[in-house]
């Protein structure tokens, strides 16, 4: 393995790596970000989470990292127990039709839509005591409970090869985790020059981490800001 670090240090030169921007400041925007993320780009995800945002009344819902305290931490700070409210009251179709405006599913077969899993999210969250950002804090540093918990949440539909908890986790100032899709993979891929899966991917870029002196999560954003300029350049006859 230690081979292969070596060789993505090198890749690491074509990356600009930056500490984080802006982050969501109440963990129902987390929950919808991470569940709509999945095959959507995310300029539609940001827009689920402003529709939210405003039906909600949250204050400040997206802030410069270094201001997100202005926030969370504070009585200002909404839990994910208010989207378990909203989404109850309004019901899985009328959350994703009229408040998130987005109708779209976990799959194209037989999903569920991605409202209802976001709401299923919301309530398994809150069921296990979850409900702000100190609470997910307390939980990545209990192993066995957070066991617990992701097992539970991997029973929404939509969980895939475990990209959406992680990539959750990651969104709550986790700096340990990556959303390992298929932009991180695809980079990973190309420089090793042999297909790596998620699971092998967060280890990879945990101990690129090390190496570099990044955090993992700020390496996965750099390779999606990297890998979507590469799909987005005009192409000759080619997250």
């Amino acid at each position: 393995m230690d081979d292969e670090i070596s060789v993505l240090e090198a890749a690491t030169a074509g990356l600009t790596v930056e500490p984080r921007g802006k982050r969501w400041t109440h963990l129902p925007l987390c929950v919808l970000d991470a569940v709509f993320s999945i095959n959507l780009r995310y300029r539609g995800v940001v827009r689920v989470c402003e529709a939210y945002a405003t039906h909600a009344g949250l204050p400040d819902p997206l802030l410069p990292a270094d201001r997100a305290h202005e926030v969370v931490g504070t009585d200002r700070e909404r839990p994910v127990e208010t989207l378990v409210e909203i989404g109850r009251a309004a019901g899985a179709d009328d959350l994703a039709r009229l408040v998130l405006r987005n109708r779209g599913r976990t799959s194209t077969r037989g999903g569920v839509r991605k409202a209802e899993a976001a709401l299923r999210y919301a309530e398994t969250l809150a069921a296990e005591g979850v409900h702000r950002f100190a609470d997910v804090s307390a939980l990545l540093a209990d192993p066995v409970r957070l066991a617990q918990v992701e097992t539970k949440l991997q029973l929404v539909p939509g969980h895939g090869a475990g990209v959406r908890l992680s990539y959750l986790w990651m969104l709550t100032g986790a700096e340990d985790r990556v959303k390992p899709d298929r932009m991180v993979l695809r980079w990973l891929a190309r420089h090793l020059d042999r297909v790596v899966g998620a699971t092998e991917a967060t280890a990879l870029l945990v101990a690129l981490g090390e190496r570099t002196g990044h955090s993992a999560r700020e390496l996965d954003h750099a390779v999606w800001q990297h890998e979507s300029s590469r799909s987005r350049a005009p192409r000759t006859p080619t997250r």
